[in-house]
C-alpha cells in the first residue's frame, strides 16, 4: 500500500516560531514603534528569525523529507526506522525553537509596554479561530481525498479499498482534532506569553504542547502507514 508520509511536513511544514512570534509583527512595528533606530532593530531581528525558519524548512526538504520518502518507498522499512528519522527532526526542531523563545524575549526589550499593547490589541482583532480551522480542514480533506485515490489507485481488491478508506477517513479526523489544537496556540489565546513582561518559563509548557501534537500526528501517520 503506498501512503503517502509527507503529508506529515505539507501538514506541518512551515510556520515552526508561529506560537511564538505574531506572523504580522512586522507590519505592526511599523505602524505604533515610531523611533526609527529601535524600528531598524526589530526588523534586523525578525528577519533573523525569518532567516533560521528558511534554512530549517531547506534541511527538511534535504535531508528528512528525502529520509522519509525512502524509507516509504521501502516495504521492509521498520517502525524504528521511522522513530529514529523522526527523533532528529524533533531535536533540531526543539533546539529551533529554543532560538525562537530568546529571540521573541529579545524583542521585548526593543519594544515599549504601551507600544506592545497597541499592537496586542491589533492582534485580538485579526479573524476568529472558526474561519481559520474551517479553511485548515478543507486543505486537510484535499490532502486525504489525494492520499485515498492514490490508494485505490494501487490497491487492487475492494475489501483492500474498503479497510484503506476507513484508515485514511480516521486520520482526516485526526488530522482536524490536532489542527483544532493547533489553532489555540497562538497569541489570540494564548494568555500566559502575551502580557509584556514574561519569561522562557511562561513558554516552555506551550513549546512543549507543539512538540507534542506534532510527534502525535507523525506517530498516527506511521500507524496508517
Amino acid at each position: 500500500m503506498l501512503i503517502g508520509l509527507l503529508i506529515a511536513y505539507l501538514f506541518f511544514g512551515g510556520g515552526n516560531q508561529t506560537f511564538l512570534l505574531n506572523p504580522e509583527l512586522k507590519k505592526d512595528v511599523s505602524v505604533f514603534v515610531m523611533d526609527k533606530g529601535r524600528r531598524s532593530e526589530i526588523d534586523s531581528l525578525i528577519k533573523s528569525v525569518e532567516k533560521k525558519e528558511g534554512a530549517f524548512q531547506k534541511k527538511i526538504k534535504k535531508d528528512y523529507e528525502k529520509k522519509l520518502d525512502d524509507l516509504n518507498k521501502n516495504r521492509a522499512s521498520t517502525r524504528d526506522e521511522f522513530n529514529s528519522a523522526y527523533d532528529l527532526f524533533y531535536m533540531e526542531l526543539k533546539a529551533l525553537q529554543n532560538q525562537y523563545i530568546q529571540s521573541e524575549l529579545d524583542l521585548r526589550t526593543l519594544i515599549k509596554s504601551e507600544e506592545w499593547e497597541k499592537i496586542m490589541d491589533k492582534v485580538l482583532q485579526q479573524p476568529d479561530n472558526e474561519k481559520i480551522r474551517k479553511r485548515s480542514m478543507e486543505e486537510n480533506k484535499k490532502m486525504h481525498d489525494k492520499l485515498l485515490s492514490v490508494c485505490n489507485k494501487h490497491i487492487p481488491d475492494s475489501s483492500g479499498k474498503q479497510q484503506a478508506k476507513a484508515l485514511v477517513f480516521e486520520n482526516e479526523k485526526i488530522g482536524d482534532s490536532v489542527n483544532k489544537a493547533f489553532l489555540d496556540l497562538n497569541y489570540k489565546n494564548l494568555k500566559a506569553v502575551r502580557p509584556y513582561n514574561v519569561t522562557r518559563q511562561d513558554f516552555e509548557p506551550i513549546r512543549q504542547k507543539m512538540l507534542k501534537l506534532r510527534r502525535s500526528y507523525t506517530n498516527d501517520l506511521v500507524d496508517l502507514r
